[in-house]
């Protein structure tokens, strides 16, 4: 029986090719094994923990119009209730929104889908095809461009929102990133970013119970960087207005001494994922006035 340590949160598990690997043919079927590949893409965008299995009713034609539904129903419903409201999908019309990080687009495609002018930026062109493709399937438009997060090929000030999704801790430099970020965000624009809460479920979890540490299993992998609340204000230092919500807990990632505390509470004390809000300063767009001699 797996200990519960080891239920990690797919949205710490990014499964992509390198920056510089080429699209695969056809339908991107991944580079070695295309059915394990596509699975993990499933699991990884619908928040499943990274030890479930995938039924056998789930759609079996990776990358069709049915697999990207799929995966959205599973991604927004139950355990994802909270994305759609926290990542303001509806509030956003008319806008231009810029889509960073990790997935398949399925939250980006939602702005798009309620009216705003969605830019993607990614530097794996295998990931770029994907989006793209959901996008076509579902009829909806978007711009996608080939770049790192670093160096955007965007006017400074020419953006009203940026969403960055899983891409904090999977980056060497995080402030170079928001940096980049600031400076194509328009005065008052506002930047939704969602990222890996340090002080999350299992951190609790050996709080409380350390010798649960020698029961766990090792993994190869080293952890990827996670934050608490303060890092990403920190980080985010030159926006202002910042709100930090903590969320993304599955009862069943709960010990069973802490079940009987609503989860709604639990998530927002010991959740997988924070998303910050926060805003570039108006006063910025101010120019300076200089001093009399």
């Amino acid at each position: 029986m797996e200990s519960f340590p080891n239920k990690a949160a797919a949205l710490a598990e990014p499964v992509w090719f390198a920056a510089d690997d080429a699209a695969p043919s056809g339908s991107a079927l991944g580079p070695h094994n295309p059915r394990e590949f596509a699975r993990r893409l499933f699991a990884h965008e619908a928040m499943h923990p990274a030890s479930a299995r995938l039924r056998a009713d789930e759609p079996a034609e990776p990358y069709s119009l049915e697999w990207f539904v799929h995966i959205e129903m599973q991604r927004h419903s139950k355990h994802g209730r909270w994305i759609p409201k926290l990542l303001e999908f509806t509030k956003h019309a008319g806008e231009t929104l810029l889509g960073l990080g990790d997935g398949l687009g399925t939250d980006w495609l939602q702005y798009a889908r309620h009216g705003a002018k969605v830019i993607v930026c990614s530097p794996v062109s295998a990931q770029l095809g994907l989006i793209r493709r959901n996008f076509e399937l579902r009829g909806l438009a978007g711009r996608f461009v080939h770049a790192g997060p670093t160096a955007l090929p965007l006017e400074s000030a020419s953006i009203d929102v940026a969403c960055i999704t899983s891409l904090m801790q999977g980056v060497p430099d995080p402030q170079a990133v928001i940096d980049e970020i600031y400076r194509v965000l328009k005065p008052g624009g506002k930047v939704l970013a969602v990222a890996p809460a340090r002080y999350d479920v299992n951190y609790w979890y050996y709080t409380f119970f350390p010798w649960m540490r020698w029961f766990a299993r090792k993994r190869a992998e080293v952890p990827a960087p996670r934050f608490s609340g303060r890092d990403l204000k920190r980080l985010f230092n030159r926006f202002v207005e910042h709100r930090v919500h903590k969320r993304q807990l599955r009862r069943s990632e709960v010990p069973h001494i802490w079940r009987w505390v609503p989860l709604s509470l639990l998530a927002r004390l010991m959740g997988r994922v924070h998303v910050l809000k926060a805003f570039k300063p108006l006063s910025v767009a101010i120019p300076a006035i200089p001093l009399a001699a």
